[in-house]
């Protein structure tokens, strides 16, 4: 059971805002390029699971990458890793609390505002967050199987009204590398379950077998779940509402758009509190996820911080203000995350791999795949590919 429950926070806390997002990015790639775009992005993100696990493993204990950095290189490694670990969970946090925020404004008559609304659901997250991992664990789960559920029954009864003959096979425009550039982080941080890979680590009892399996079958549940749900989501919105299509090959849309036009094509009640239970779902799991990693890494940075109702409040505050302030802060937030977990879960830890080498060899590898100079290869190239996409969309977009 506690194979299960891994492989539930993996996939859920991968599972969340990419649901929205991708068919947001990937409209104008088309089906058959968006999804090999999302298989080769799986592949590169298990490697590094691989990677961080065998940091993990070597350490002896789950460490944050902060921490593995002091470990294996000394006090500029611990810098570098701490402030990235940081960046991207308040980035993830800040983009799921505004994507939760905005699913419950989309509810047809719902009372509340975008900021109440916002403050309702980190208030709701941080009564969460205060109880034990065990429980939050079990949580987690029910979450997860009801948004698995929910998805499936969405995707059967939708099919019914997907035209096969008119998917949006191939690319809705003109493609050039900037294109790819703007995706890509996106992509890469749809499949963001980098941020547990210490408190998974402990919460297994350092067992390789275990991890290995918990973080292969927690990545592919998700790559199976976003290709499924793009082209449906993509494949509905194509053929009945052309125009919204059309706003999100430009990126240009919000996540309540999305389940609004969606509950409309449905044209049912019952499927109209579907798809909004999956798009909150999705989004909840997710927050889950990188809670538990971003305050158990806080508790590392000072004493007052070890108390889990004071790590609790420094880890939603922050994020809930820069939601509130920053205007499309979903979009805007998980590209700039992606460049950060880029640096935190592909190059860092290839130079700490590189430090443990040095010191301990001749070593053993838990997961010998590693030893292949071409897997190191691909991580550092696609590492590289993915902040210098960001910084293009930074500086020149």
């Amino acid at each position: 059971m506690k194979l299960l429950g891994c492989i539930c926070l993996v996939a859920g806390t991968a599972i969340g805002a990419g649901m929205i997002a991708l068919p947001i990015t990937l409209a104008k790639f088309g089906l058959l390029l968006g999804s090999l775009l999302m298989l080769g992005t799986w592949a590169v993100c298990y490697l590094s699971a691989l990677l961080n696990l065998e940091l993990n493993l070597r350490a002896g204990k789950g460490l944050p990458l902060g921490a593995l950095g002091m470990h294996f290189s000394g006090k500029k490694s611990y810098l570098a890793g701490s402030t990235n670990l940081l960046l991207l969970c308040y980035s993830l946090l800040c983009a799921y609390i505004y994507g939760g925020a905005s699913t419950l404004v989309s509810i047809n008559g719902f009372p509340l505002s975008f900021n109440h609304s916002a403050c309702l659901y980190a208030g709701c997250l941080g009564l969460v967050m205060l109880c034990s991992i065990q429980k939050v664990d079990l949580f987690n789960r029910f979450l997860f199987l009801g948004k698995i559920s929910v998805t499936g029954i969405i995707l059967l009864a939708v099919l019914f009204q997907l035209d096969f003959s008119n998917l949006p096979v191939g690319t809705q425009a003109t493609l050039n590398l900037k294109d790819i550039n703007v995706a890509l982080p996106v992509v890469f941080t749809s499949f963001g379950f980098q941020v547990i890979f210490h408190t998974l680590t402990n919460y297994t009892n350092n067992d390789p077998i275990m991890l290995k399996r918990a973080f292969f079958w927690g990545s592919l549940v998700p790559l199976i779940a976003y290709i499924a749900w793009t082209s449906v989501v993509c494949g509905l919105i194509y053929v009945h509402n052309p125009i919204l299509f059309e706003k999100m090959t430009f990126s240009s849309v919000e996540v309540g758009e999305i389940l609004q036009a969606l509950c409309h094509i449905s044209g049912s009640q019952i499927m109209h509190y579907l798809t909004w239970t999956i798009g909150f779902f999705a989004v909840l799991t997710s927050t889950i996820g990188v809670s538990l990693g971003l305050i158990d890494a806080i508790k590392t940075k000072h004493p007052i911080l070890k108390v889990h109702w004071i790590a609790v409040i420094a880890a939603l505050i922050p994020a809930l203000c820069i939601a509130l302030l920053v205007p499309n802060a979903f979009i805007k937030a998980l590209s700039f995350a992606g460049m950060i977990l880029s640096f935190m879960a592909l190059l860092l830890p290839m130079y700490l791999l590189y430090c443990s080498n040095r010191a301990d060899a001749p070593l053993t590898y838990w997961y010998p795949i590693l030893k292949n100079p071409i897997v190191l290869v691909i991580i550092v190239g696609y590492g590289l590919w993915v902040i210098a996409s960001e910084l293009q969309n930074i500086f020149f977009c």
